[in-house]
């Protein structure tokens, strides 16, 4: 199963929902890969300076060109769960990761003027690929949030997940992940799976 997690503009969640599904997907017993596919390296630093056990078993591919990443997703075993944390802003590299993605998840936040960029990356999707939104660092309880919520219901779009605005949940790697950001991806890791089998 392969994932990919993409967005057109950083800081919007990307690297840490592939953090946060890698060790889920580790503690349903799957084998895990990450492929860092982007040239900052923000999931390799994760992982590798990560001391939280729920990633210790997780594999990491640091591959920011074109040819290493489809180095990496031709050399993925078909009983592993590879997740792709994309490259901000490199349209030809995150096409290539979409076209092999059996899932798509689309990170972004609370606003408009965050609909386009989406807009930009579900166009990229091909057709037949489930895709969905994860609304990254929410607060939940405000009006923005539920005008978010409603314009992309009311374009069709699917959202698979709301991951609430918590520091612990966005720590990185100097702490281990929050039980809170776990409960909080877990939803969306059931989802995802869902969809990429269905």
């Amino acid at each position: 199963m392969k994932i990919v997690v993409a967005a057109l503009k950083g800081g919007v969640g990307k690297t840490t929902t592939c953090i946060y599904l890698a060790a889920l997907a580790a503690a349903a017993g799957k084998e895990v890969v990450v492929v860092d596919a982007d040239a900052q390296a923000s999931a390799a630093d994760w992982l590798e300076c990560s001391e939280d056990p729920s990633l210790e078993s997780v594999q990491l591919i640091e591959a920011p060109t074109e040819r290493m990443l489809a180095k990496a997703l031709n050399a993925a075993d078909d009983d592993q769960v590879v997740i792709v944390d994309s490259p901000p802003g490199n349209e030809q590299i995150i096409g290539h990761a979409l076209e092999r993605a059996d899932a798509v998840v689309i990170p972004t936040r609370v606003g408009g003027v965050e609909w386009p960029r989406v807009d930009v990356v579900r166009k990229m999707v091909p057709k037949r690929t489930p895709h969905g939104l994860v609304i990254c660092s929410a607060r939940t309880f405000t009006r923005d949030y539920t005008e978010t919520v409603q314009y992309w219901i009311d374009n069709f779009v699917e959202v698979w997940g709301t991951i609430p605005e918590r520091v612990s949940i966005a720590s990185g790697p100097d702490q281990v992940l929050s039980s809170d950001g776990l409960e909080a991806y877990r939803p969306l890791w059931r989802k995802v799976t869902r969809k990429a089998v269905g």
